[in-house]
């Protein structure tokens, strides 16, 4: 289970096409689909409608108990042009890609999108931010530097996190991207607050869970450098896990929604979604 997957439920998309996928024969590509489980759901809610999901990991794709509704495909989104006619698609979603591709490469791969969009298509891509919000004082010291031990060098420290991957922060952003395109329209963007702990239920506890592993992927460089001792490193990460409860920490994720120039036909009203703790911005 990655974080990604996690933003799955009766908010799992925020382009107005319910109706749409309703009415059925529509054509969606979820991008960067991993196990599938948005496309899976997507498909088992809207049965005559079609889903494609694409991954460059072939490894991950669902293989087994397929709906007829849904396909999978091994592709990378560098190998451009993508194997689809022009005009194909009524609906992309894309969700936590940003930082699989080198920064450079995301407007051609946009523009791309844009050919396979049907006139009237919608695109959606959604990022989840870096930071944990409300956060307590250990995660907050700790986001910016690991769990230190009082006589951890500062140079150590330096060179370890010189080797950390780059975040989707020092990426042009989608809202950007969209709005530098002529063929998209109507750019709008929201924002989901999602809880981190055992106060947010399952999904908090499965996001906690997330953080946890994200944490201690880093327990082997830190111990061996001498950063902190193991159970100086096992009591702050227990330390974290009580804080996320007592500050009431969450995550968030931002939704980018635009629509493809040339549409002509009637305006579609997506006014039944429950929108509970979530703030969307209208860019004209």
């Amino acid at each position: 289970m990655i974080v990604s997957d996690l933003f799955v439920g009766h908010s799992d998309f925020k382009a107005p096409i319910q109706r749409l996928l309703q009415a059925g024969g529509s054509e969606v590509l979820d991008i960067g689909c991993g196990a599938g489980f948005w496309s899976s759901d997507m498909a088992s809610r809207y049965p005559i409608s079609y889903f494609t999901g694409i991954d460059i990991d072939k490894n991950v794709l669902p293989t087994s108990s397929l709906s007829k509704n849904v396909l999978y495909q091994r592709i990378d989104l560098i190998e451009l042009p993508l194997p689809y006619e022009d005009a194909t698609f009524d609906y992309i979603f894309i969700r936590s890609m940003m930082d699989t591709l080198p920064d450079s490469m995301w407007d051609d791969v946009l523009k791309e999108l844009v050919r396979i969009m049907k006139k009237g298509a919608y695109i959606e891509c959604v990022e989840a931010y870096d930071n944990l919000f409300d956060a307590g004082p250990i995660i907050q010291s700790s986001i910016k530097h690991p769990p230190q031990s009082p006589t951890t060098p500062t140079s150590a420290y330096n060179t370890l996190t010189s080797n950390i991957p780059a975040t989707t922060s020092q990426y042009n952003p989608w809202p950007n991207r969209i709005a530098n395109m002529s063929q998209l329209i109507g750019m709008q963007i929201y924002h989901t607050h999602t809880p981190v702990g055992i106060y947010g239920g399952a999904i908090g506890s499965l996001l906690l869970e997330y953080w946890e592993r994200i944490i201690k992927s880093f327990r082997r460089d830190w111990i061996t450098n001498k950063l902190i001792a193991e159970d100086e490193l096992e009591k702050t990460v227990e330390s974290m896990k009580n804080e996320v409860n007592e500050y009431n920490t969450y995550m968030s994720w931002y939704s980018v929604v635009a629509q493809k120039k040339g549409y002509s036909g009637p305006t579609i009203q997506f006014d039944d979604v429950d929108d509970f703790d979530i703030v969307h911005t209208h860019i004209f």
